[in-house]
């Protein structure tokens, strides 16, 4: 077995996390003699799961004390550097960081795991008027107080623009918000509006989907407006639409727009007139050598119009799929009878309020067209939501 090989992740998400573990599992069980290397890239010296953003919201649990140290990736022979990335250079096979006494790191195999960033820029007015970014977990407890502390009046979720990280999660929001007012006595006062540039609530799920979470919404009087685009937030009252639909509001929530790292966009990865990675949908390989891209940094097409999901689900899938194949590639196992494919199916979990969840699961490779489905919500997929939660976090850093 060839000595040495250098592994390196770019994020320690949902997708940089599988695929450190999985590798270290995997090669550990291969080999009793030092001959790879696993190291991972953060500027975040933590890990919480998006989902959780929710759970703070509705008061179940703290920011602080939902927060993972990543130094715990140590205790698993994983090499966890707490840096900034400043450059991926694919053409010397180096990744350059800051703040660190070796400032270029090199690779035999790069996966990139990078996430999406927010361009708050893009929607004029939004931080300077006082919105919050449902995404941003440091906003979360504030967005919480702000709710309580409201009698009456108007709350605008506003979603900016398509794709977004974990497409349920606006609506998701909206409903754990209505079972916050009523358990706060507030919510006969006060009106919850949804706006989308969409013309349904999740195109990415399809029409039956989607009118069952309008049916969720309006059951529980949650107002939906489809074909909305926000313009600019004109000031603390009221937001402007493209469609020259002026609204007032009292409290703004937004999930703003995505948009690939700059580290990304300047290594050459993303092509011109393309907005994301372009992977192998099977294999995730990028057109570089042993570089490969998972999870929300890529855009895998599915057909004209849906592209996998930005969700965690998928990139945890997608990271098995890519360490498998280095795993082989540095065992000479090419596993010709059996390669590793990234199969398109994922599921997530649609809170609701008083504790239930639906379950949503999706099959996008399907040859007739995606398959998605949403299960009535349940205790069970509530449970099964904190159990996936806890799951995933023991396996990748507490036990």
């Amino acid at each position: 077995m060839p000595e040495g090989k250098r592994i390196l992740i770019l994020g320690a998400g949902f997708g940089g996390l599988t695929a450190a573990n999985f590798l270290r599992k995997k090669l550990s069980s291969l080999s009793t003699s030092t001959d790879y290397k696993i190291s991972i890239i953060d500027q975040k010296n933590y890990f919480m799961m998006g989902l959780v953003n929710l759970w703070i919201l509705s008061g179940i649990r703290t920011l602080d004390d939902s927060k993972i140290d990543l130094n715990r990736l140590g205790n698993r022979r994983i090499v966890y550097l707490n840096n900034k990335i400043t450059e991926i250079d694919l053409s010397s096979k180096a990744v350059k960081i800051t703040g660190s006494l070796t400032p270029e790191i090199k690779y035999d195999y790069l996966i990139i795991a990078l996430g999406s960033e927010y361009a708050t820029n893009e929607v004029g007015g939004f931080l300077e008027n006082g919105g919050f970014n449902l995404y941003d977990p440091e906003q979360v407890p504030k967005l919480r107080e702000k709710l309580l502390s409201l009698k009456k009046g108007k709350i605008a979720i506003c979603i900016a623009s398509v794709p977004y990280k974990c497409p349920p999660a606006p609506y998701e929001a909206s409903l754990l918000i209505n079972d916050i007012l009523v358990k706060n006595g507030t919510r006969g006062s006060i009106d919850i509006d949804i706006y989308t540039p969409a013309p349904i609530t999740l195109p990415v799920a399809g029409a039956k989907v989607s009118q069952d979470v309008l049916n969720l919404l309006n059951n529980n009087h949650i107002n939906f407006h489809p074909f909305h685009k926000i313009r600019t937030v004109l000031n603390m009252e009221m937001i402007e639409f493209e469609n020259g639909n002026l609204i007032n509001y009292d409290v703004l929530i937004g999930i703003l727009p995505h948009k690939v790292p700059d580290v990304v966009r300047n290594s050459g990865l993303v092509k011109q007139g393309q907005k994301w990675i372009k992977v192998d949908k099977f294999s995730l390989k990028t057109d570089y050598e042993n570089v490969f891209a998972i999870g929300d940094v890529t855009e895998i097409k599915v057909n004209e119009n849906v592209a996998i999901p930005k969700a965690g689900v998928f990139a945890e899938a997608q990271a098995k799929v890519v360490s498998q194949q280095i795993v082989d590639d540095i065992v000479n196992d090419k596993n010709k009878f059996s390669p590793q494919r990234f199969d398109g199916k994922g599921f997530c979990f649609m809170e609701v309020g008083n504790e239930k969840a639906g379950y949503v699961a999706a099959d996008f490779y399907q040859e007739d067209g995606p398959i998605t489905i949403l299960e009535q919500p349940s205790a069970e997929s509530y449970k099964m939501k904190l159990d996936f939660e806890r799951s995933r976090v023991n396996e990748w850093l507490l036990l």
